[in-house]
């Protein structure tokens, strides 16, 4: 349900191709994608008002688990010019949503170890990530309501 039926530009649907997030970041990783899938579940359990939605992102707070943060923004709706997202240098890899008494905190299952010495390690950090994109969200977060 729409909370702002009369406005054109308010709660319009955040679905984001690989290609649109590779294009927001700047390369296709696997935290923004995960970080973007995160961030979809969480409006499907808290609803989909941006407004209302608060969202922590735990991590080690340096590349690549921040770029967790960027997937987020896109997925939930969250930024930093609304002020209802927050970066929280932690040695755990969470995120919580919270809506009024509502909460979601979702953690992500271990990332495959990608192999630094690949020839072309841009590219295979592309296609895992690429692959993550496609999978169920139990495949890839544990969900604590």
């Amino acid at each position: 349900m729409k909370w702002h039926d009369h406005c054109q530009y308010m709660e319009i649907a955040r679905n984001y191709s690989v290609h649109d997030l590779a294009r927001f970041h700047g390369h296709l990783g696997p935290y923004i994608v995960l970080g973007y899938r995160m961030g979809r579940h969480a409006l499907q359990k808290l609803g989909a008002d941006p407004f209302s939605i608060q969202a922590e992102v735990y991590c080690s707070g340096v590349t690549p688990q921040s770029c967790l943060a960027d997937g987020v923004q896109l997925g939930s709706g969250c930024t930093l010019g609304k002020r209802n997202i927050e970066l929280i240098t932690s040695e755990e890899i969470s995120c919580l949503f919270t809506a009024g008494e509502k909460q979601v905190r979702l953690t992500p299952l271990p990332l495959q170890p990608l192999d630094q010495n690949e020839p072309d390690y841009e590219l295979t950090i592309e296609k895992y990530a690429e692959s993550l994109y496609n999978l169920a969200d139990e495949e890839l977060f544990l969900v604590e309501e």
